[in-house]
């Protein structure tokens, strides 16, 4: 704009004799516009935007109206935002990380000539499933996602759950209580796992043999065969929206709240930018235009302003603000006047929790009291999903075993399990046959618990040859046959005739020594 003004006065004061004056003038404002870059208001309005993945706020709100048919891109947004907002890693991190797996197997026929046989069996069977670990994963995609779809894999001696691509996957049926999925053969077309260089159908066939190419072949010559049944054997598949028949990740009505958070931040960022932004004019004399015919005669050269101007640039930093300006100006102070003290992004984060029914204080904590009942409702969502997970093992068993065994979770979580230990304890000193679950609450399995009764009992008989260091705890003083507290008969003791005196117990028992 500058530019155009100078050349607008160099045609219309196009005299002989100011023609070099208005040809520095013209120079000079093209120079300035180059050298005097300063924030402007597109610069902070691009700072605020946002624009989740690949898609605007629009779209994200049609994906929210319509989640049936988006169940692809509310997925994307929930891995996208576990991985650039901290506020969303925690809550999607939250129940996973309190979640506590104890496996706990149970007998459902009592043949007591085979139980104690087959149970080992099953005890040890439960052991390499090694659940506390491989879990982990399907809390979290499933309070990630809402559905966690996966393959097992299981040799003799180990056992992993590879996490397959929801993409291609769909719930198909129930089997024995537990849901059963299809898989789209499409997956495997011209693909290749870059990580160990093998075809992806390769790979595959290692968790089910023969199964997968025989179902992409099938797929290859009739495209209607694309969705192919994984058996149930070899599967897992847990939704957390059981009410649900479709995909829907359980945070995200959350997203549009944590967009509003990092705008919130943004918003802040460029006003405390702007409060310590600084700006210096240099303003040019200009002589008395009474005194000359020129109306603006600067009484310095417009050259000699310039290389003036470029020397104090190079001592200043270039966040600082320049400019020239013929006119007087008065101080710039970017600095809002107005005192706010609401802190905007706390408030929104605050909004945040509540919309989802988390106490804050889980996350940002300045108070424990209020802490021990807030948490009953979101533990509640952690067991409805160990219902599931306890359907899944058992119908492994159920394979297996013949039915002969179930599995049950401890509902416990690592807020809870000193509560839940001590009343399972409490509970086994009375007869009830709770020991399994305590120990399952310890993080010992079933078969660790045999092992290292035998090995305490009969290995190391630790009952006979453990004995305590002596201590005044233990032992009474040389020539006592009786540990403990020596008792005091004295009859005539000040306390003992006043019991007397007033016809108490311990008179009685005193009369008596």
């Amino acid at each position: 704009m500058r530019s155009e003004i100078a050349e607008l006065l160099y045609k219309l004061e196009n005299s002989k004799d100011d023609k070099e004056y208005y040809e520095n003038f013209l120079s000079f404002a093209k120079t300035l516009q180059i050298k005097n870059n300063s924030k402007s208001d597109g610069w902070i309005s691009s700072q605020v935007r946002r624009k989740y993945n690949s898609y605007t706020d629009e779209e994200i709100e049609e994906f929210l109206k319509n989640p049936r048919n988006n169940e692809k891109q509310l997925r994307e947004l929930a891995r996208y935002l576990e991985n650039t907002s901290q506020i969303f890693q925690k809550l999607v991190g939250y129940l996973p990380s309190i979640a506590m797996v104890c496996p706990v197997l149970i007998p459902t026929r009592m043949d007591l000539g085979t139980i104690k046989v087959k149970f080992k069996d099953a005890s040890d069977y439960l052991t390499l499933l090694n659940l506390p670990h491989n879990l982990l994963q399907v809390y979290r995609v499933c309070f990630r996602e809402d559905v966690f779809y996966g393959l097992e894999y299981e040799t003799n001696d180990a056992y992993f759950i590879r996490q397959l691509d929801p993409d291609y996957c769909r719930i198909s049926g129930v089997e024995y209580g537990s849901y059963v999925f299809q898989m789209d053969m499409s997956f495997f077309d011209n693909k290749k796992n870059s990580d160990v260089d093998i075809e992806l159908l390769d790979e595959y066939e290692q968790y089910i043999p023969g199964f997968f190419t025989k179902a992409y072949n099938a797929y290859k010559k009739d495209s209607n065969l694309k969705w192919a049944e994984i058996p149930g054997s070899n599967s897992i598949c847990i939704k957390l929206k059981e009410e649900l028949d479709y995909c829907y990740p359980p945070y995200a009505s959350a997203y549009k709240d944590i967009r509003d958070i990092e705008d919130y931040k943004a918003l802040a960022k460029v006003a405390e930018e702007q409060a310590n932004y600084k700006i210096i004019g240099f303003k040019i004399p200009r002589l008395d235009s009474s005194k000359s015919d020129r109306t603006d005669n600067f009484a310095v050269k417009l050259s000699t302003a310039e290389l003036f101007f470029d020397l104090a640039r190079e001592s200043i930093d270039n966040n600082i603000g320049m400019f020239y300006s013929p006119m007087d100006f008065e101080d710039i102070n970017f600095a809002s006047s107005q005192s706010n003290s609401r802190n905007r992004v706390k408030e929104a984060t605050d909004q945040l929790y509540d919309s989802l029914g988390f106490s804050k204080l889980l996350f940002n904590s300045d108070s424990a009291t209020t802490l021990q009942y807030s948490t009953r409702l979101d533990e509640s969502q952690i067991f409805a999903l160990n219902r599931q997970l306890e359907t899944w093992v058992t119908r492994k068993f159920m394979y297996k075993f013949k039915g002969n065994f179930r599995c049950e979770f401890v509902d416990v979580t690592q807020l809870t399990v000193n509560d839940v230990a001590d009343r399972l304890i409490k509970a086994a000193t009375y007869g009830v046959p709770t020991v399994s679950h305590y120990c399952a609450t310890l993080g010992i399995s079933q078969s660790d618990m045999i092992a290292l009764n035998y090995l305490q009992n009969d290995v190391l008989d630790i009952q006979n040859t453990f004995i305590p260091l002596s201590s005044s705890n233990t032992q009474g003083k040389i020539g006592e046959s009786q540990a403990g507290r020596p008792e005091t008969k004295n009859p005539t003791s000040e306390s003992t005739v006043e019991n007397r005196e007033q016809g108490t117990n311990e008179e009685t028992q005193a009369s008596k020594l």
